[in-house]
């Protein structure tokens, strides 16, 4: 699976990604990731999305950084990273990325994470 983002990861100013599933439940995290992830006594990754609403994708901006949120056909995609990362290329890369998630008709999506 860290294959699959390696693109993304390498980028200069990229922090850490997190795949989701549609209830929440991470699927993937990069090690670097940890950082943002919500702590028990936070939310949870479902609350997050429940409280964001419907939305294709979103660029959270904050003061340190941005959190770039994409909506896939399987779940939700989160891309943290500094102000300075190009929107453009992590846009490009999550195009060419996403449709390699989609679910298969026979296995779904675990038989992708099983390879």
């Amino acid at each position: 699976m860290k294959n699959l983002f390696h693109d993304i990861l390498d980028m200069d100013g990229v922090h850490g990604l997190v795949l989701l599933s549609e209830n929440g439940t991470v699927l993937f995290e990069s090690p670097d990731s940890v950082q943002f992830r919500p702590q028990r006594s936070m939310l949870s990754w479902k609350s997050i999305i429940d409280l964001l609403g419907d939305f294709q994708e979103m660029n959270l901006i904050f003061e340190l950084g941005r959190c770039y949120l994409r909506q896939t056909e399987n779940g939700y995609l989160a891309i943290s990273m500094g102000p300075m990362v190009s929107m453009a290329m992590i846009k490009l890369s999550c195009d060419i990325i996403l449709p390699q998630l989609k679910k298969t008709k026979t296995g779904g999506f675990r038989s992708f994470f099983r390879r």
